[in-house]
């Protein structure tokens, strides 16, 4: 009876709440009224059980407690038999997927790296060994519901039926939002390396980050025709795209692969200034910024002198504080190289250039 009223409640919640109640508030107090019952009639170890508490994760999530959420994903899992369960969309929930994804961006959120190398592991295991059951299961489902004739073993009918009317979070990951799944799990992973300063997985993880970035920002562009001007807003998959080259040059740049870091901020520079509404933001400073420091490094100074007057301009229009160590950092730089003098003295160790967006 308390799960039919929060179904209602998921469905009907702003004309059946009580005045002055908010719908995700009243729902999370049902969701949890209804755990002691539900436990005690099926145990603790029960799909039911976890689908309960998934919606208890998303709904603190959703007010950014991610402690008491972070906490009730954890007994999602246990209700669903994680991590003893081995196969998944068969002898493993398929919401179990889902949770492991979101535990690593509560992880991320929080900043507890060494856990987000644990949990996004995990979670990107599973994403790998998810992603042909996940395409083949939306593939019957849509050829069902076309009505494209054709004979369906049983098997298939039990994939439809699946689709068709198993329960699900809010949070269950899909043929349609799987890549973006797969691009957070890695980036969050990229992070957590870096941080850790275990660079060369870093750049492992950026790498594979990047190029599903590269594919999701192709797919999601209109055709020429209907291409806006330069000053309609970037799009977000492009803004993607950018956060991931950016991660990817830090990387290299703290390998200290000039040459090869360039590639990564060079055209991260012409996306960001494709667009009017992002060519003089602070995110385009950053880059500058760090492609001064990069020509500095490779002793071209004319470039870098550029680069860095250009990043210092757009410090001043964002209205960033002339004495902020940010700045002082840039002038520092730019001193250096207007000397043009061979034997300079090195350039300090870079110091964390960064990421805005």
């Amino acid at each position: 009876a308390i799960l039919l009223l929060a179904s209602i409640y998921e469905r009907h919640g702003l004309n059946v709440s009580p005045e002055g109640v908010d719908k995700d508030e009243a729902l999370l107090e049902i969701y949890v009224d209804a755990l002691d019952p539900l436990k005690t009639s099926l145990g603790e170890v029960h799909p039911e059980v976890g689908l309960v508490y998934t919606k208890i994760g998303y709904l603190y999530g959703k007010k950014r407690d991610l402690g008491l959420s972070l906490l009730a994903y954890k007994a999602a899992l246990k209700a669903y038999g994680e991590p003893t369960s081995t196969t998944l969309l068969g002898g493993m929930h398929p919401e179990v997927l889902s949770v492991w994804v979101r535990v690593t961006e509560h992880l991320y959120s929080m900043k507890n790296w060494g856990e987000v190398l644990v949990a996004g592991e995990r979670a990107l295991f599973f994403l790998r060994l998810a992603k042909k059951s996940l395409f083949r299961e939306a593939e019957l489902y849509t050829n069902h519901y076309s009505s494209v004739s054709s004979t369906s073993d049983t098997a298939s009918v039990n994939s439809i039926s699946i689709v068709k009317t198993s329960k699900k979070s809010p949070i269950q990951i899909t043929s349609g939002t799987y890549y973006s799944a797969l691009y957070t799990t890695l980036s969050s992973l990229a992070q957590a390396h870096i941080t850790l300063k275990n660079y060369q997985l870093a750049r492992d993880a950026c790498q594979e980050s990047l190029q599903l970035g590269w594919e999701i920002a192709l797919s999601s562009q209109p055709d020429d025709k209907s291409k806006g001007s330069n000053h309609e807003p970037l799009d977000p998959a492009l803004h993607q795209l950018i956060r991931s080259l950016k991660r990817l040059g830090k990387v290299i740049l703290l390998q200290k692969h000039y040459n090869d870091a360039l590639e990564c901020f060079l055209p991260c520079l012409e996306l960001l200034r494709s667009s009017k509404t992002t060519e003089s933001t602070l995110d385009t400073a950053s880059v500058l910024g760090s492609l001064g420091f990069l020509y500095l490094k490779l002793k071209k100074f004319n470039e870098s002198s550029n680069f860095l007057r250009e990043c210092l301009r757009l410090y001043r229009k964002n209205g960033v504080d002339a004495n902020d160590r940010e700045t002082n950092k840039i002038k520092t730089w730019l001193e250096m190289a207007e000397s043009r003098e061979e034997d300079f003295e090195e350039p300090p160790t870079f110091l964390e250039i960064p990421i805005v967006i």
